[in-house]
Parts: structure tokens; sequence; C-alpha cells
């Protein structure tokens, strides 16, 4: 119940980003290693926002599991993340 209800907080706070912030936030966790049921809640609620804006993000997600190994960026029209190095 608490996850949930933890999620649904992140969810609503999240929704409201534009997808240039979804991006930057994606960014600021790349290589972060620390991981908590916040931090699970936070990854689920982002991802299911760049899904809900259409943004095809398959370079990072593959419908399980996510990778923070690598920076992200708008390619493809807007509606596709890419690979870059910083």
């Amino acid at each position: 119940m608490a996850r949930t209800y933890k999620y649904q907080k992140i969810k609503n706070s999240i929704a409201k980003m534009s997808v240039k912030s979804l991006v930057d936030e994606f960014n600021a966790l790349v290589d972060k290693r620390c991981w908590t049921s916040s931090r699970a809640a936070h990854d689920a609620a982002l991802i299911d926002a760049f899904v809900k804006n259409g943004i095809d993000i398959s370079a990072v997600y593959n419908g399980t599991s996510i990778s923070f190994l690598h920076y992200i960026a708008l390619g493809a029209g807007n509606t596709k993340v890419v690979l870059i190095n910083k």
C-alpha cells in the first residue's frame, strides 16, 4: 500500500514535466548506484512518463529493466532517446 502511494505521488509529480526535463532527470541518475524503494518508484514513474509522451526509450529500457549506464538525448524528431557520451 505504501509503495503504491509513493509511486502515485512521484508519478503525479513527474507527469507534469516536459520531455526535455524527463531527459534531464534521467541523465541526473546516470552512474548513481544507490537503490531504495523510493528510487524504484521514481524510475518506474520516469519510464511511464516517457512512454505516456510517446517517446521510444528502447535504447535504455527493454520492457523489464532499465539501464542508467549512458546519458541520453532526444533524437529522431524528438520521439526517441539516443545514447550520448558526456
